[in-house]
């Protein structure tokens, strides 16, 4: 299992190595240099993030190259999706678009670039991973944390910077007024500030990397959570969340005689998995709805495995615990996924999106605009709070199980509010990795 430092540096280490690929190749095709990112600096974070997470969840499956390729490629492709999804969203522009390509999703990727980029990943991920440790092992922890930690000052300037010159790129700049503020006022030079140089500079940067741009107007809402925004997107959360953690409960109930909890939080029947992938499913399968049935399912397959593998090892590094095991079932992956639940994940998005989807977006929109908006603010910080305790709970749960005594008021809470039977209870499926 690597470091955390180690999974930073293959962050960064990677996202430099995308953008100079990337940098290459368009500045071969285009005969000039070309410097294509959201950021300024030669870094594409994207590819940091797939190598990063690759290398933290799917260690086990590195000696098999072939599902490593698979699963970047799916993994990459969902980043990719929803980085292009929430920027188009966020801006009001498509940064870029595959609609010209064969076997695209709406156009945010297309099955070519998702296969050679993915697969690249995975190469590198298997054999330039083990070497940059090999090569970083003499160097001292310190040093390498006080690297990390300047690079991420750095990068966070930069993202800043870029924040404001795509704002002011696609002439919406009132929501980085404050930044831009913030900016002028750290230094001025002849009455033009240096954050305005910089400004340009970025908005030049983003002119030159985006030349095909997609801008789109922003029409006023009719309805309310009218489309694919934050609204319907939490609505689906919400009704995905209350109604996995339903049927899962019946499904146990019905094969195994248990009535059994499991919900995700320590409050209300939510799934917060289920949730998280009715989200997902719904935001990158809805451009299939229209297609063969076949890529609807195979599309689900894909995603929920790889999402339900990610979930797993995520709740077992963060709180020690094994929330599910499918090591008795046939055709299982270290016992986070098993054939028949990826075939489910199909057959489940198919359903999803070509039958139930289309009537649950229908009842959120005939909510009125008055009560829909502050009846999901209501909830949304009631879900977060209820999340939020949730993780603090299991969190001291496992320091507990692991020795460590309680030092403050908030840990002395947690302690005595949720002991141990209350959690094991709650989520009666739970199961040690710390006590095996």
């Amino acid at each position: 299992m690597y470091r955390f430092t180690d999974l930073m540096l293959c962050f960064f280490v990677f996202g430099f190595l995308g953008w100079c690929a990337e940098a290459v190749i368009l500045s071969i095709r285009e005969g000039r240099f070309v410097n294509r990112g959201f950021l300024m600096g030669p870094i594409v974070p994207l590819y940091g993030a797939c190598a990063a997470i690759l290398s933290a969840f799917f260690e086990p499956w590195r000696n098999n190259i072939v599902w490593l390729c698979i699963a970047s490629m799916v993994l990459f492709g969902i980043m990719e999706f929803m980085t292009g999804f929430i920027l188009e969203r966020h801006f009001h522009a498509k940064w870029w678009d595959y609609s010209d390509r064969k076997h695209n999703i709406r156009g945010y990727i297309c099955l070519e670039h998702v296969a050679i980029k993915g697969a690249l990943i995975a190469l590198l991920v298997k054999y330039c991973q083990p070497l940059m440790q090999k090569l970083l092992s003499p160097v001292p922890e310190l040093l390498i944390r006080v690297v990390v930690i300047a690079l991420w000052i750095v990068l966070g300037i930069d993202l800043v910077i870029s924040y404001c010159a795509a704002r002011k790129l696609n002439r919406d700049f009132t929501k980085a007024e404050w930044l831009a503020r913030l900016l002028r006022k750290i230094t001025q030079t002849l009455g033009l500030s240096i954050a305005e140089v910089i400004l340009r500079r970025g908005k030049g940067h983003m002119e030159k990397a985006f030349p095909k741009m997609h801008k789109q107007e922003e029409e006023a809402p009719t309805v309310f959570a009218s489309g694919l925004n934050r609204y319907k997107l939490f609505w689906i959360f919400f009704i995905t969340a209350l109604a996995g953690d339903i049927i899962e409960t019946i499904f146990v109930y019905a094969t195994s005689g248990k009535l059994m909890s499991r919900s995700s939080l320590l409050y209300g029947p939510f799934s917060v998995v289920w949730g998280l992938g009715g989200v997902l499913l719904t935001v990158i399968l809805q451009g299939l709805a229209q297609k063969n049935d076949r890529y609807v399912f195979l599309g689900g397959f894909l995603i929920g495995s790889i999402y339900e593998y990610a979930c797993s090892v995520l709740t077992e590094i963060c709180f020690g615990t094994v929330f599910w095991d499918y090591s008795k079932l046939p055709f299982n992956i270290n016992g986070r996924i098993n054939l028949l639940f990826c075939v489910f994940w199909g057959v489940l998005a198919l359903i999803w999106v070509k039958n139930i989807y289309p009537i649950i977006s229908a009842w959120i929109e005939r909510i009125p605009v008055r009560l829909g908006k502050p009846l999901t603010v209501v909830l949304a910080i009631a879900l977060l709070a209820d999340g939020i305790l949730s993780v603090a709970a299991l969190a001291r749960m496992d320091a507990r199980a692991r020795g460590n005594e309680q030092s403050n008021a908030i840990e002395a809470f947690l302690d005595e509010t949720y002991p141990d039977d209350y959690l094991k209870n709650r989520y009666q499926n739970m199961k040690f990795v710390v006590d095996e």
